[in-house]
């Protein structure tokens, strides 16, 4: 049975629990705070220098399959999951050798870890006092009754002060479901309600880490994230016993210890961490493809025929592109409006695939575009815009304070809005625009000039002759 614990006792707890546990704070003065909202971080008491270990965290200490094995009720048998050696893994991102078996395999592992930690957690928090983990639990959201701000907590009527943001449409609920059933067939946990299901799902989401095996990391948990982070997590390379939290930079007395949870933009960190945050670099807005039709009917006829013969390595029909905040629009998008304007209905499928690779280097070897294509860039940018402003959200003003979901909203729509409104300029400074009638018109000028001269001197080499005969 779990007991109440106001969070100054829970606090204190929590740490004889690290002392107990081997967690080294390497003489590092680190307290835990308090904001108004009782949301925990980790400020230091002292200058702290780049590249100092903060603290080290025992692997034994750890909350994932391989310390608390999953126990089956079925059969009440353990799953043994193997001695696996811990290292923080390097995601797919990262890996550009990746093929698409690969990635769909690392899905799956990831979604079968994910399942087990669940499993995991679940199973401590329901032994109460008994879980080794019990203190560290307890300064957790671990209540059943608790809500995060997380996207899958929003109601319908919430979620739509986000509009046209696609952020919500990667909500995934049914995915979410299916993983929930999966559990309740693998393990038989009928005590498990779906409720409390996706509130260790938020646990996971917004403290775990990637530790060979998805993992609990007592106190790494605590620290608040940041784009600009002064903290990582990072394996000890002289004793693998341990992962470190390790500064990044110099960190000044009371200041506030941040790690990184990725390039996540703000719709991003809303969905999956329920944050948001002002001055987030990596910010982007999506334009759709399926909106080159509402421009002209027949593109829609040429990007199929596009998706028939592609055969180049990257990728170039998508859902949607990216417009980023500071690196403007994705290539492939202007890739695409090329062709789109340069194919003709005559054209034959070598001459189809001629027009790709001519797109591919124009803008990715030349960095020019045509005057045509910036044409189809403006109408969807700006016809995103549009649906950003129609938001009454994105009109108001909202306080900081206590980070209403209302305000929230607003920064992630104004935040892409904003990546809409600079990508133009970006565009523009970053491409060659030529204007591709100009230029025909160049071209036929000079082929004129070029019979001309021909002409003439055909006509000097013909009084030359006569000459030379007299």
């Amino acid at each position: 049975m779990s007991t109440f614990l106001s969070n100054e006792e829970a606090n204190d707890n929590f740490l004889k629990w690290c002392d107990n546990k081997g967690i080294d704070f390497n003489g590092n003065e680190l307290i835990i705070k308090e904001t108004e909202s009782k949301n925990r971080h980790i400020v230091t008491n002292k200058f702290i220098p780049e590249a100092t270990v903060l603290f080290k965290v025992p692997y034994k200490a750890l909350i994932n399959p391989l310390n608390s094995p999953i126990v089956k009720k079925n059969d009440n048998s353990t799953e043994h999951v193997g001695n696996t050696k811990f290292k923080v893994t390097e995601t797919s991102e990262n890996n550009e050798e990746s093929s698409d078996e690969d990635d769909e395999e690392e899905e799956n592992n990831s979604t079968d870890q994910w399942k087990k930690l669940v499993v995991v957690i679940f199973q401590e928090l329901a032994k109460g006092e008994k879980s080794n983990w019990y203190p560290y639990l307890q300064i957790l959201p671990h209540s059943e009754n608790h809500k995060f701000d997380n996207l899958y907590y929003w109601t319908e009527e919430e979620l739509e002060m986000l509009s046209p943001s696609k952020c919500v449409n990667r909500l995934g609920l049914d995915k979410i479901k299916q993983m929930y059933n999966e559990i309740q067939e693998d393990f038989e946990i009928k005590e498990m309600t779906f409720k409390r299901f996706l509130q260790i799902s938020s646990i996971i989401m917004s403290y775990s880490f990637d530790v060979n095996v998805k993992s609990m990391v007592p106190v790494a948990d605590l620290l608040n994230a940041s784009v600009n982070n002064n903290a990582i997590l990072q394996v000890d390379d002289e004793n693998e016993e341990f992962i470190s939290m390790v500064a990044t930079k110099d960190i000044q007395k009371d200041e506030e210890i941040y790690n990184i949870y990725g390039d996540h933009p703000n719709g991003e960190l809303l969905r999956m961490y329920g944050y948001v945050e002002e001055g987030n670099f990596n910010e982007f807005a999506e334009l759709e493809l399926e909106k080159l039709a509402n421009i002209d009917a027949k593109y829609q006829d040429i990007i199929d025929m596009i998706d028939d013969v592609y055969d180049l390595e990257d990728p170039l029909i998508m859902e949607s592109y990216d417009v980023y905040l500071q690196g403007g629009i994705m290539s492939e998008l202007l890739v695409l409006c090329e062709i789109l304007t340069t194919y003709r209905s005559e054209n034959t499928e070598d001459e189809l695939k001629s027009l790709i690779r001519t797109a591919f280097k124009r803008v990715i070897k030349k960095n020019q575009i045509s005057t045509e294509t910036k044409k189809i860039i403006n109408t969807l940018v700006n016809d995103r815009i549009n649906e950003y402003k129609a938001n009454k959200n994105n009109n108001n003003e909202f306080s900081k304070t206590g980070y209403s979901k209302k305000y929230m909203a607003s920064v992630v729509v104004k935040s892409e809005l904003e990546c809409l409104e600079k990508c133009i300029d970006l565009l523009e400074k970053e491409y060659e625009i030529i204007d591709d009638k100009e230029e025909e018109l160049k071209i036929k000028e000079k082929e004129k000039l070029d019979k001309k001269r021909k002409r003439l001197e055909k006509r000097q080499e013909r009084k030359n002759n006569k000459k030379s005969k007299h």
